[in-house]
């Protein structure tokens, strides 16, 4: 819930997906999902992937806000998996 409050404040604050805070909110949301999967770090091509269906399903699009929130979350999380080695 505090990652899903976090993601809705960046977007009111209209930060940039890109921007140093909002990509450590991905790093932590990335963090996040390991620790839901046992503690597998998921792969570029998994974080885009899951962050597509953020966007593209409206019963997880509601956990940041709506589409345009969950669409701004698929965002940044598809530029972080850039920086992922």
């Amino acid at each position: 819930e505090a990652l899903s409050q976090a993601w809705q404040q960046a977007w009111a604050a209209d930060l940039a997906p890109d921007s140093e805070n909002v990509q450590e909110l991905a790093a932590r949301h990335v963090r996040w999902i390991q620790q839901g999967w046992g503690g597998t770090e998921p792969g570029p091509d998994q974080i885009a992937g899951l962050a597509e269906m953020y966007a593209a399903d409206e019963r997880f699009a509601a956990n940041y806000g709506g589409t345009e929130g969950a669409a701004y979350v698929r965002d940044a999380l598809v530029r972080y998996t850039g920086t992922m080695q």
